[in-house]
């Protein structure tokens, strides 16, 4: 039996079908399009989610100087403290060459960690010092956030918040 519209919920698609089906999402995507870097960021935050890591809080964002309306490009933070129970994160973000970003980081209390820088892209480690301080040299702009554990112990690891470099 068919249908007004001359479908069987039993026939297979036919080429008519695949055309209106293209059409349909041409005009989706001209009239409602997935934002750029929706995909990544959910990816990315899926995967944070799945670390069962502490979160920290976003304790305190210090900016270089005071931020009015108008024509001028925003005030970038270039200080950001992060707060857990377990340990407080601090970073700084410097410009470098082409566009990249310095991060300097300090963690407290003092002790050797496993710093991952996680983004989209993939994910960075490296190693505090016995003064807390880490360093990831030239990381392009984009969402990010970092997980800190501590090295040769059983201690739960501890994520930051995803901010924007």
């Amino acid at each position: 039996m068919n249908t007004p519209l001359g479908y069987s919920p039993g026939e297979p698609l036919d080429v008519v079908d695949l055309e209106i089906l293209a059409d349909i999402a041409r005009i989706q995507v001209a009239l409602d399009p997935v934002p750029v870097g929706l995909v990544e960021r959910s990816l990315f935050a899926i995967t944070l989610a799945g670390l069962e890591a502490e979160v920290m809080e976003l304790e305190y964002v210090r900016i270089p100087e005071m931020s009015v309306r108008g024509e001028a490009p925003p005030v970038e933070a270039r200080t950001i403290t992060f707060t857990s129970d377990s340990v407080t994160v601090m970073i700084s973000l410097s410009p470098t060459e082409g566009g990249r970003v310095r991060i300097d980081g300090w963690a407290a209390p003092a002790a050797e960690l496993l710093v991952s820088l996680h983004r989209p892209g993939g994910v960075s480690e490296t190693r505090s010092d016995d003064d807390g301080r880490f360093v990831f040299d030239a990381v392009d702009p984009g969402p990010a956030s970092f997980v800190v554990q501590p090295t040769g112990s059983s201690e739960r690891a501890v994520s930051t918040p995803v901010i924007e470099l």
